[in-house]
């Protein structure tokens, strides 16, 4: 029978369409060696796995490439998960990968890795989501086995620590088959408990098959969803699930997720007493400044003071009051004085005192004109000699000039 003739393309993409329609296709490990390695300044890497007996182009987009805890060397052995398909324009088979890890892991530690890998994409892990713990949480909500020695151990440090807390259980298996609906379980029905402000999820240690219930998808995502902030504290220090990763804080240990919780009793005494002395030593540095303040205010209101400044204009006023009593003074001897010179004046310039000392004021008795000269008189004119005593009056019977010479000589 002969078959149809079909475009490259339309077989290619046919092919395609078969191969990832296939469900083991679509979910594969791959186990080989790193070669032709090639880093694109995209961020892709690309690379081809190889066991000697057959070859798989490989391509890990940026994406995944980022969430890598290492990238493929040339030469690694290792295992890679993805989805086989073609690329079509080469028409080669590939694997888009989005896990590389070193081969001989297990399947459970691929698988576990592919599952961070994955929720990491989804933002679970994202520290920017995660929650500060309350202060002093007034109820503690605690997730693990009521018979295990976690459950004494963290009710111990609670109450050594803080005993004004609560602390209220939500039993849970905490691991085998069971466990992970328990945890689920569990941290839904502690989360009916409005009065509940964190959630410590906790276990103590054991091998990696132990821990796995703190591993499962289905609990990552309840301690996501928890309305509340949730501590782990699972197994030792050196243990790591993929709960911690989602939690909003990991302790190392149960006893240290109980620690992290609340304040310690003692702590919170010391820094009362720290704060006390502060706010006293505070309080007195402000006393002490407002007193100088004050002191400075005060002196102002001084300054500034009404009746210091009314004694001060009466200060000037009686300053000025003397001044003009002074001046007052040597204004009425300068009067006293130019009067007394005045009235010396006067007094010599008063005819009276002229006539005193035997002087005659001349006057014609009929007209009354006076008469200074001889020149102005005439035998038998009528004369009236003015004394200081009384009036002469006589005519004048001999006139003498007195001589020119002498007059010259008087003046």
């Amino acid at each position: 029978m002969i078959g149809r003739v079909v475009p490259v393309g339309l077989l290619t993409s046919y092919v395609r369409t078969v191969l990832e329609g296939d469900a083991l296709l679509a979910d594969v490990w791959a186990e080989g060696e790193v070669s032709n390695l090639f880093r694109a300044q995209s961020g892709h890497v690309y690379f081809t796995v190889t066991d000697g007996d057959g070859q798989l182009k490989c391509a890990l987009f940026r994406s995944h490439a980022m969430r890598q805890r290492r990238l493929p060397q040339t030469g690694d052995h290792v295992a890679v998960h993805g989805r086989v398909t073609v690329y079509e324009r080469d028409g080669a088979l590939q694997l888009y990968a989005d896990v590389v890890q070193p081969a001989g892991l297990g399947l459970l530690a691929l698988q576990l890795e592919r599952l961070r890998q994955r929720l990491e994409a989804e933002g679970l892990f994202d520290g920017a989501r995660k929650r500060p713990l309350p202060a002093a949480p007034r109820v503690i909500g605690v997730i693990t086995s009521p018979d295990g020695a976690v459950w004494h151990d963290i009710q111990n440090v609670l109450r050594r620590r803080y005993p004004l807390a609560e602390v209220i259980l939500a039993p849970s298996t905490v691991q085998g088959d069971r466990a992970p609906g328990e945890l689920v379980a569990a941290l839904e029905a502690i989360q009916l408990e409005a009065r509940v402000e964190v959630v410590i999820l906790a276990r103590g240690g054991g091998s990696a098959e132990d821990l796995w219930a703190f591993n499962d998808e289905r609990v990552a995502r309840a301690v996501f969803a928890c309305r509340v902030p949730v501590v782990s504290g699972v197994g030792h220090e050196t243990d790591w699930t993929i709960v911690d990763d989602v939690a909003d804080l990991r302790a190392p240990t149960p006893s240290a997720a109980a620690e992290l919780c609340v304040p310690a009793v003692a702590e919170i005494a010391a820094r009362l007493i720290e704060l006390r002395e502060r706010l006293d030593r505070g309080a007195r540095a402000s006393l002490d400044e407002s007193r100088v303040d004050l002191g400075h205010l005060s002196h102002r209101l001084c300054h500034y003071s009404p009746a210091r400044h009314l004694a001060g204009q009466r200060r000037i006023a009686t300053e000025l009051a003397r001044r003009a009593a002074r001046r007052e003074r040597s204004l009425l001897m300068e009067a006293r004085s130019r009067v007394a010179l005045q009235s010396g004046l006067l007094q010599a310039l008063d005819p009276r005192a002229v006539l005193g000392r035997g002087y005659a004021a001349l006057s014609d008795a009929e007209t009354g004109a006076s008469v200074g000269r001889v020149a102005a008189t005439g035998i038998g004119q009528a004369l009236r000699a003015d004394l200081i005593d009384g009036v002469i009056v006589g005519r004048v019977e001999s006139v003498r000039p007195t001589p020119v010479a002498w007059l010259e000589t008087s003046r």
